[in-house]
């Protein structure tokens, strides 16, 4: 990331510092470039178990060599003229290959302040997360690389009453 603030400027340019963060600071996974593979962005080196501030949701580790995809999302959004949770935005193609692969989704609540502060995380499989997307996949036009998607609110997946804006995860600061 260039800048602090050009997290803030994109969904993408957040997506890629968040992803950055978590790769560098879990040790137990590694980067997978895009040359590698487009539908995840690490895998695990060793066995990951989870920790206070990466919990786990339907399982109780992950072995080595299992495919993650990072997604993160903000605490809230706009939604018109009140806001909303936010939602984690899934491609269906990439979907369905960590489907088939048995991966997982680690899953990022974020505050969009510099920095981007972390206030809740979670390992969730891809098998869990396909089950939370039913009905929710729709067609997108124009020249994407994508053509069927789906948004889910993190709120699905994670319980709000655990979630406080105040307190941050992963040893970051508000």
């Amino acid at each position: 990331m260039s800048s602090r603030i050009s997290a803030l400027e994109s969904p993408k340019a957040s997506g890629d510092a968040l992803e950055a963060h978590l790769i560098q600071s879990i040790e137990e996974i590694e980067y997978v470039g895009d040359r590698t593979a487009t539908w995840h962005d690490a895998r695990t080196t060793t066995l990951l178990e989870p920790t206070t501030s990466l919990p786990f949701y339907g399982i109780v580790l992950v072995e080595p060599d299992v495919p993650i995809e990072i997604k993160g999302c903000q605490i809230e959004t706009s939604n018109g003229s009140r806001s909303t949770r936010g939602r984690f935005y899934v491609k269906r193609d990439a979907h369905d290959r960590l489907l088939e692969a048995g991966g997982m989704y680690l899953l990022v609540v974020y505050l969009p302040r510099p920095g981007l502060p972390q206030v809740a995380r979670a390992i969730v499989p891809a098998s869990l997360v396909d089950e939370l997307l039913t009905d929710r996949w729709y067609e997108v036009g124009g020249k994407r690389s994508e053509n069927e998607v789906a948004k889910l609110a993190w709120s699905h997946v994670i319980n709000p009453a655990g979630v406080d804006p105040a307190e941050t995860v992963g040893g970051q600061h508000v």
